[in-house]
């Protein structure tokens, strides 16, 4: 029996292929697409373009990761060598060097240590950029309508906050939107719970926290996201933490702090206890300030009475009818002289009126002609010989007729002889 051997086909690839295809297999594998690695932090570096590069070791064991500028940008915490720390991100193979490595999207500490740093990072960043400036802090309104609370439905903290609110200010009403306050997801739901309450119109005041706890606990409050949101808020928002000696980053940022979510109560809303003492007050000096003008009044009208007794009264009204008759007197005189004063004028007006009256004229020898017409005659030429004339003395008339025309000359010269027949010219 022959035997029959088949020799496979030789395929030969190039290293590119090669590279390409297992990059292809690790970047297709969903458990490969988001895993989380820890280990040590060694050969730690930044380039210039932004990109972070390092490695991460277990043991003998190492993975390379590189973290591109975008996502760099945006984690809060950077490592440095030596730290033990926890990577996100995606598998992939590095096809220059043939080297899978980790496309890293965020870095998380591990530690107390490496989180008060991480703390310490963001913190001077934010402080940087202005975003606790006192200049962006708005003021809390003095009577809140209504308080919005971003803290979890099933908490200690929101109980507190109605119980304070009962007790100082119950006509203020509280609206809560819950939201985690720890663990994965806790800040993204609380920045969009502070973006939802932000664009309501009947929200005053926010209230956004949660009880103790340790700062792992408490790490939610100290995220990027809800620092941005907060200061993004139109609406004042108070922090209210409940750790009393530390400050978070949303302490820092928020426009009031309180150490606890009972205690932001008492920042906000007045207490009605000294709301109704101060009304107390008023009232009893308004009442104070009535009486003292009431009884002011009154001694004024005593201290008038006083001044005026019956008699007295009696004494000034005749007085009064004394003056009046004076002044009644004093007007008829008055009037009595002016008219006296009017009449001499009158007269002596008369007198000088009469003196240019031409009647006045007359009786002095003057006599006044005049044509038949009622013409004056003031010249010899208005009439001719045979007209007949009036003339006018101071006592009657005189009917006449022009016998001849004489000029100034001729009357000087020669007296006029008058005609002897009886007629009267």
């Amino acid at each position: 029996m022959q035997l029959e051997f088949s020799i496979p086909t030789k395929v030969i690839r190039s290293v590119r292929e090669i590279t390409n295809l297992l990059k292809r297999l690790i970047e297709k594998e969903p458990q490969f697409q988001n895993v989380w690695v820890q280990g040590e932090v060694s050969n730690y570096s930044k380039s210039g373009a932004g990109h972070v590069y390092f490695t991460l070791k277990e043991d003998n064991h190492q993975i390379s990761v590189a973290i591109f500028r975008g996502n760099a940008n945006q984690i809060k915490f950077l490592p440095k060598n030596g730290e033990e720390v926890i990577v996100q991100g995606q598998v992939s193979l590095y096809s220059a060097r043939g080297q899978y490595q980790i496309i890293g999207r965020n870095v998380e500490p591990i530690g107390i240590g490496a989180l008060q740093r991480a703390f310490e990072a963001l913190k001077q960043r934010l402080a940087d950029e202005g975003l606790f400036d006192d200049i962006h802090k708005k003021p809390l309104p003095k009577f809140p309508k209504k308080i919005g609370v971003i803290t979890s439905a099933t908490g200690a903290a929101f109980q507190d906050i109605c119980e304070q609110l009962r007790k100082r200010y119950p006509l203020a009403e509280v609206l809560l939107h819950p939201s985690l306050v720890q663990g994965d997801g806790a800040a993204q739901e609380i920045a969009d719970a502070l973006q939802a309450m932000d664009q309501r119109d009947d929200i005053d005041v926010l209230i956004v926290g949660r009880g103790g706890g340790s700062i792992e606990d408490l790490w939610a409050f100290n995220e990027e996201l809800v620092a941005r949101a907060i200061f993004a808020a139109t609406i004042p928002v108070v922090s209210a933490v409940g750790h009393e000696t530390d400050y978070t980053i949303s302490d820092m940022v928020a426009d009031h702090r309180a150490p606890t979510p009972s205690a932001a109560i008492e920042h906000i809303a007045p207490d009605q206890d000294e709301l109704f003492a101060q009304l107390d007050g008023f009232d009893a000096w308004l009442h104070t300030t009535i009486q003292n003008q009431l009884n002011g009044h009154k001694t004024r009208i005593q201290e008038l009475e006083t001044r005026l007794a019956p008699e007295q009264r009696k004494d000034k009204i005749y007085q009064l009818y004394q003056t009046v008759d004076n002044l009644d007197t004093a007007c008829r005189n008055a009037a009595r002289r002016s008219l006296t004063d009017s009449e001499n004028g009158l007269h002596t007006l008369a007198q000088r009126l009469n003196a240019l009256s031409p009647l006045a004229t007359l009786k002095r020898g003057y006599s006044i002609s005049r044509k038949t017409d009622g013409a004056v005659l003031t010249d010899a030429e208005q009439v001719s010989v045979g007209d007949r004339i009036e003339v006018q003395l101071a006592q009657g008339h005189l009917a006449c007729r022009v016998e001849e025309f004489l000029s100034e000359q001729q009357l000087n010269d020669k007296a006029i002889d008058f005609p002897t027949n009886g007629d009267k010219t």
